[in-house]
């Protein structure tokens, strides 16, 4: 394989791989270099020397998931990756593809691959900040979120409309990831992040859990190869005349579990790589303890010695005491994923993702054990506990009503008028709502018609709002009623206490009513009368009086 010359950037460095032409007008002519960050990592089913490392930008509309390529490199003889820098503004999600050609070997083995493609997804923040791993794993993971993302089934959110978009992918990425753990996972990953955990000792893999990671990790990706070679070799002793491969035979695994199940099938049927596989589910089925790492006559149970041994080879220095003699038992392949751990398989589980839930007897998309109403799909949930569900409850989080009839925000057990939207209390009993009584408190009243703030009931005046009672029955209001006590009076003309029908000077107070010749003229009146004919001044008659 030939490599490029590299004109690489470290940490977030700048890199300008334009040559100088010379002359004093060189630097203003040439272009401005790309801030660029470099990329590092490796390829592991066991580490890749010599490989190709293609980064690509995401696209989900493309069959293959490649975008447009943002750089190529390499690795080196220490299988890390060496030559790839993107641009240190990429954002979003990148496909990272490490592909084999003929120079390229298996540290393991120290042979060329048996599986000579490996990709994994990140996004471009996590890309350029550390280390990146793609694995046997981490392909079945990408691979299977590519032909599940778009459905709506076994744990996935897609619209099923055919089309693969960026989010229904991401999306995907943990379901995938979870599936493949379940089946392929031999038991050894199940806490593990596939995307980002290391297949590697590595100068950051210092203590003990660290070092126990990486040897699950790795014994699972060495187990997925092994059990590839075992479907490879199953074919060719049914069929001597099969040329099935490794490399097919672990390509088709993803498509084998597209489904739901490790049996030789996908949604379109028989898989054509395991045609000659006389039975699929005992294949993969195989107990761990009898397969050996492909290449080699290592055990799957001894893959700590390969990781002490590669050390050399990866220019690791640190110390593996941790995982010296470490044997793994890892657990036979489930052909039938239960992603969730909780016992039952994805294909029979409603919930596959959720490990409190298997079954949605009323399909309303809530579990059994959460869903109140387990049987009603229009309800799932009650609130307040009242035996009504929220969807049907009026009030949901009020145990003591469920239903609004007349819809004026106040639960018919305590709208006095359930079928009237603009009265619900009646604070004095008196069958008229609070909204509608002027006296919502008196019982005995309900209207006030002249707004004098007397009820007409108790106002014997209902439509004079200056008059409510009439003390002495006169039919005079008590307040034009001079004497509202004295039904024979209701004027004083003169104001002196007198009433006008008993008074014999009604227009000259005079309230001691004297009438000095009880004629029934008070004096008062008489006093103030202008006399009348001739008027005698001693010496003569005033003008006008005449003699009689």
């Amino acid at each position: 394989m030939k490599l490029k010359p590299l004109c690489l950037a470290v940490a977030v460095a700048m890199t300008g791989c334009g040559g100088g032409g010379g002359g004093g007008s060189s630097s203003s002519s040439s272009p401005t270099p790309t801030p660029t960050t470099s990329v590092s990592g490796s390829a592991v089913k066991g580490p890749l020397v010599n490989a190709t490392v293609r980064a690509y930008a995401l696209d989900t509309s493309a069959a293959d998931l490649k975008g447009s390529l943002l750089d190529s490199g390499s690795t080196n003889e220490q299988a890390a990756i060496t030559g790839l820098a993107i641009a240190s503004s990429t954002t979003g999600p990148v496909l990272l593809e490490i592909v084999a050609d003929a120079d390229t070997v298996d540290l393991t083995t120290g042979v060329a691959p048996v599986i000579t493609r490996m990709v994994t997804v990140r996004d471009a923040a996590d890309l350029m900040s550390g280390n990146a791993y793609a694995t046997p794993l981490t392909t079945l993971v990408v691979d299977l979120a590519r032909k599940n993302g778009d459905k709506d089934t076994l744990g996935y959110s897609g619209d099923d409309d055919g089309s693969l978009g960026e989010a229904e992918f991401l999306a995907a990425l943990p379901v995938a990831q979870s599936q493949v753990k379940s089946s392929l996972g031999f038991g050894l990953v199940d806490t593990l992040d596939l995307l980002s955990q290391s297949p590697l000792i590595t100068d950051a893999t210092t203590d003990a859990a660290s070092q126990s990671a990486v040897l699950n990790y790795r014994t699972a990706l060495e187990g997925v190869a092994a059990i590839a070679q075992k479907l490879k070799d199953d074919a060719v002793a049914a069929n001597a005349s099969s040329t099935a491969t490794t490399d097919e035979m672990f390509a088709a695994l993803a498509s084998d579990l597209s489904d739901g199940t490790l049996d030789g099938q996908d949604d379109d049927g028989a898989l054509a790589a395991m045609a000659d596989v006389p039975d699929v589910g005992a294949s993969v089925t195989v107990d761990p303890a009898t397969l050996t790492i492909p290449g080699t006559s290592t055990p799957l149970t001894e893959v700590s010695d390969v990781l002490i041994a590669e050390k050399q080879s990866t220019g690791v220095t640190t110390s593996t005491t941790d995982i010296e003699d470490a044997e793994t038992t890892p657990a036979a392949v489930d052909p039938t994923p239960d992603s969730d751990g909780d016992g039952v398989d994805d294909l029979n589980d409603a919930f596959p993702m959720d490990d409190s839930e298997t079954t949605d007897s009323d399909g309303d998309n809530v579990g059994d054990n959460a869903d109140v109403f387990p049987n009603d799909p229009e309800e799932w949930a009650d609130s307040d506990g009242d035996q009504v569900g929220d969807n049907a409850d009026a009030f949901p989080t009020d145990p003591t009503e469920t239903t609004d009839s007349d819809g004026d925000n106040v639960g018919d057990n305590a709208d006095v008028f359930p079928n009237d939207p603009s009265e619900w209390l009646d604070s004095d009993g008196d069958q008229v709502g609070d909204n509608a009584d002027a006296f919502p408190t008196d019982p005995d009243e309900t209207t006030d018609s002249d707004g004098d703030n007397v009820g007409d009931n108790g106002d014997v005046f209902p439509n004079d709002p200056t008059e409510w009672a009439d003390s002495d029955g006169d039919q005079i209001g008590d307040n034009a009623d001079a004497f509202p006590d004295d039904p024979g009076e209701t004027a004083d003309s003169d104001g002196d206490q007198i009433g006008d029908n008993a008074d014999n000077c009604p227009t000259v107070s005079n309230p001691e009513q004297t009438d000095t010749d009880d004629d029934g003229v008070g004096d008062a009146c008489e006093e103030d009368e202008t006399p009348t004919g001739a008027v005698w001044d001693q010496f003569n008659w005033d003008d006008g009086s005449t003699w009689q």
